[in-house]
């Protein structure tokens, strides 16, 4: 009985054995494995970005030049391809870029005909991507444009908190509701990145004398912050025809928006606070 049961359990083990074996002939010498790529290996996904190249120091026009690169070798953001063209093909292709989290608004530009943040923007699908400055605005080179005359409207409308009555507890912070501090949602969020401005039409044929979107929303986000005491005179200084009456509600701005703001939505919340419109 022993002996049938010791005879049965080697057929098991000479049959499990035997499916392990594989022939000679399926197996590759170390010549021919060496030769044999992995799965995959050496195939790419080339995409050809077409940029704006402008330098002042140099005579010409402004170009559009393409760099081919390897999609499979790059981040998946805008930011990334420019930067893997700066670092391995071009250094002197010129862009801002700081934090790469759309929080400074530094990589603002023009992607395939919209503007946007270059490090919150992916690399959009198809053969080819156009990337230019953002649209009229004076170009000081490549990508970089000149925000002068952005930031010198924002700080028209003087952004910070103004107090005609010191704090009820003195060197202490002017308290502020929760209920009140929520009215501010929606604007509190700006990261003045100009994408909102450069997208108006009414901004681009009038840059000098129309606040444009960005800092009309900062106007209101201070006339609707209950711890300001200005508020009065907030809403004179821009009850002009150009600097606020320019806005014909395209919203333009709300769509180009990288954060989701609608600066639309918050310029005609001061036309309705406004007494009257100027003639």
């Amino acid at each position: 009985m022993a002996t049938g049961v010791l005879r049965r359990a080697i057929s098991r083990v000479q049959a499990t054995q035997a499916s392990k074996f594989v022939p000679l002939r399926f197996l590759a010498s170390e010549a021919e494995a060496r030769q044999v790529e992995p799965k995959g290996q050496g195939s790419t996904n080339l995409k050809t970005f077409s940029i704006y190249r402008w330098n002042p120091d140099k005579s010409g026009k402004p170009e559009l030049q393409d760099y081919k690169i390897d999609l499979k070798d790059c981040g998946p953001m805008v930011l990334d391809a420019l930067i893997k063209i700066k670092n391995e093909m071009d250094p002197t292709l010129t862009f801002r870029r700081s934090c790469r989290e759309g929080i400074c608004g530094s990589c603002a530009m023009n992607i395939d005909g919209c503007n946007g943040l270059a490090c919150l923007t992916k690399i959009p699908s198809g053969a080819s991507t156009m990337i230019t400055p953002l649209p009229h605005m004076y170009v000081i080179k490549d990508l970089v444009v000149d925000m002068t005359n952005f930031y010198n409207q924002y700080k028209s409308i003087e952004p910070w908190l103004k107090r005609k009555n010191p704090p009820s507890v003195p060197g202490k912070e002017v308290l502020q509701s929760k209920k009140d501090r929520a009215k501010l949602d929606g604007m509190y969020e700006c990261i003045l990145c100009a994408c909102c401005s450069t997208s108006c039409p009414s901004y681009w044929w009038n840059p000098e004398s129309y606040l444009g979107p960005a800092a009309l929303l900062h106007a209101n986000r201070w006339i609707m912050d209950s711890r300001d005491e200005y508020t009065e005179e907030r809403l004179e200084s821009i009850n002009d025809e150009f600097k606020l009456y320019r806005c014909h509600t395209i919203l333009n701005c709300a769509s180009a928006c990288p954060k989701g703001l609608n600066p639309g939505r918050q310029i005609q919340n001061i036309k309705k606070l406004q007494p009257s419109k100027p003639h």
